[in-house]
């Protein structure tokens, strides 16, 4: 109640020293990069030490077996597709306003890529890899992939995943799948479904291992 010997302060006054009270306690808020940008980023951190792979790779054996499996060259086209289209998906799973159905985007690559590989390893060229062999690939998947993952999980920060299990996943996928591909530049291409079933498991531990981590590294509300 204003005091009888008091003038009663305008209400639009009141308001301005409400609004400056307010303005005062705000805090800047850094804006958050495109997916786009996200994603030319990790592109170009995961492209560094494969081209540093690419110069200690023997590329003209890698192509000659390239030559004589036509089915590896559609698996190599599916596993890089499949590390961009899964890294894209999980960026864009960590706004809010975009479609969830983004994650469906690696599905056609992955298909190629499984697809390619099982046609590829029922043709007989050249001796089988042995067990010791096929286990040093998952090394090598494991190895470069686990960086791989953190790296795009540490880009995927500052967003507002609505199911961070599902972005985890398909970070996952995405590095498992990106060092898949470089390893094609040392893989023989003896392969039987043995190795392939190993690759495999190594792409799921990383893609599983995302997907569980998910929730903690990037948050969400869902």
């Amino acid at each position: 109640m204003t005091a009888w010997n008091e003038e009663p302060i305008p209400v639009a006054s009141r308001h301005m020293r409400l609004i400056d009270a307010l303005a005062r306690g705000l805090v800047p808020v850094r804006q958050v990069s495109s997916p786009l940008q996200r994603m030319l980023d990790w592109l170009r951190i995961i492209i560094l030490p494969g081209a540093g792979l690419v110069l200690v790779a023997h590329l003209k054996g890698a192509l000659g077996r390239h030559a004589v499996e036509p089915e590896f060259v559609l698996a190599a086209i599916g596993s890089v597709a499949t590390a961009v289209t899964a890294a894209a998906a999980a960026i864009l799973a960590m706004f809010p306003d975009r479609d969830p159905r983004w994650a469906l985007l690696p599905v056609p690559s992955l298909t190629l890529w499984i697809g390619a590989s099982l046609s590829g390893a029922s043709a007989k060229h050249g001796a089988p890899m042995s067990l010791s062999d096929a286990c040093t690939c998952v090394g090598f998947i494991l190895g470069l992939g686990v960086p791989f993952a953190l790296l795009l999980a540490t880009n995927l920060k500052g967003g507002y995943a609505l199911y961070p299990s599902l972005s985890g996943g398909l970070a996952g996928l995405a590095a498992a799948s990106a060092a898949a591909s470089i390893l094609g530049l040392f893989h023989p291409f003896a392969t039987t479904l043995n190795d392939l079933a190993l690759h495999a498991l190594a792409i799921a531990l990383l893609s599983g291992a995302g997907a569980r981590l998910g929730r903690p590294f990037l948050g969400g509300r869902m």
